[in-house]
């Protein structure tokens, strides 16, 4: 652990340091890594082979530099993720002529999925969340890149449709198509501090080398599974009590070499990430923050629901031409659908309104727009006249 030593001697902080006004502050965990005592990530593309082993461009060495410091930061694609889709489905059809009195013809299906779509997750740019399973996403863990292996962002546990038409006398036809689809699932994502260099030793919890982890213990997809909305600030506390306040893998290591005490590095210090009368901290606040509680009335992510209605009609001017007059009904009920693919509650743990700890149902965000004039699945009710020529 040289590298360790390293980086907390020589240019590295000594104490005095100011803010942005030239006011002395105290010393925090982003100084030190400032200077090195952190991953070279920190820095972006900052090692080079043309530097020093195990330096970056900052003055001191990296702390911590990998298995192999002679190299940089590098990122290698392999074939270990898994993504797996398990699912029972079953299929309805029927065609019946004059089935009674008043329709000559009907025509209909009903279809069910009971599903399990289950992946390793990615943390691109739009998080765990992001709905694109990609060729190649990030790993959330670079130890173990399955360690979060659980429910798709696209996973939906029930999906139920239906559909048919009925003719009827006059040339009438009715028509109809459903959607019923049990919600999404998301992670439970702790958020980056934002409190400059230094994250592997707030958001890292399994200690490899990646930031903004999900909460330990839980997977991806965990929230509307195993955890819900009623549920979700049991979780919350737990984390807050156990996880919070409390040393990540990285600062074990610092403490482990005898570099800081636990109480120096912030264990305890609720200061830390709690300090409304701005008083100084007394540590490094090198540890995990706490997150903030979902407000009475969390809402869980939404079911699907829709249902479409079409009347038409159809009139033989010539026996060469035809036209049929038409209107259909999109979302006939007007459903208030939320949370479709890429717009659905996240697990960032923020506390702001979109996501699981922050959002009510008067506050809900995620609701399913009218598009760009044509119909989307989950859109509000919208009317179609048409009229088509058949020659």
């Amino acid at each position: 652990m040289s590298t360790i030593q390293d980086a907390i001697s020589g240019s590295c902080p000594s104490g005095n340091v100011t803010d942005g006004n030239g006011n002395p502050r105290p010393l925090l965990i982003a100084d030190f890594a400032n200077n090195g005592l952190t991953a070279a990530t920190d820095f972006g593309v900052v090692c080079s082979f043309l530097l020093p082993s195990g330096s970056c461009t900052s003055p001191c060495p990296c702390a911590f530099t990998g298995i192999n410091p002679n190299a940089p930061p590098l990122g290698f694609l392999k074939p270990i993720g898994r993504s797996v889709y398990n699912g029972l489905q079953a299929k309805l059809t029927q065609n019946l002529e004059h089935p009674f009195r008043g329709v000559r013809a009907l025509n209909f299906q009903a279809s069910y999925a009971l599903s399990r779509f289950k992946n390793s997750g990615g943390n691109g740019a739009l998080g765990v969340w992001a709905s694109d399973q990609d060729l190649g996403p990030a790993a959330l863990d670079n130890a173990n890149p399955n360690r979060y292996f659980g429910p798709s962002v696209l996973d939906r546990t029930h999906q139920f449709s239906f559909g048919g038409y009925a003719d009827l006398p006059g040339a009438l036809q009715l028509s109809v198509m459903s959607h019923f689809w049990s919600p999404l699932s998301t992670a439970l994502v702790v958020p980056n501090t934002n409190l400059g260099a230094g994250e592997i030793f707030r958001t890292d919890f399994s200690g490899d080398g990646t930031v903004q982890d999900p909460i330990p213990g839980t997977r991806i997809g965990s929230f509307d599974r195993a955890i819900n909305a009623s549920n979700i600030n049991n979780v919350l506390t737990n984390y807050n009590n156990t996880v919070a306040l409390h040393l990540t893998p990285a600062g074990q290591v610092l403490v482990q070499n005898g570099l800081f005490t636990a109480a120096q590095l912030g264990v305890g210090d609720s200061f830390c990430y709690n300090n409304p009368n701005n008083i100084a901290v007394n540590s490094l606040c090198a540890v995990a923050p706490p997150v903030p509680l979902a407000p009475p009335g969390q809402v869980n992510l939404s079911w699907l629901r829709a249902l479409d209605f079409k009347i038409a009609w159809s009139y033989m001017i010539h026996e060469r031409l035809a036209f049929q007059p038409s209107i259909g009904f999109y979302n006939l009920f007007n459903f208030a659908n939320f949370d479709l693919p890429g717009n659905a509650l996240n697990g960032l743990l923020t506390g702001a309104a979109g996501q699981i700890n922050g959002t009510i149902s008067t506050g809900n965000v995620d609701r399913v727009g009218v598009g760009t004039e044509v119909y989307s699945l989950g859109a509000p009710r919208q009317i179609e006249f048409g009229l088509r020529l058949t020659f």
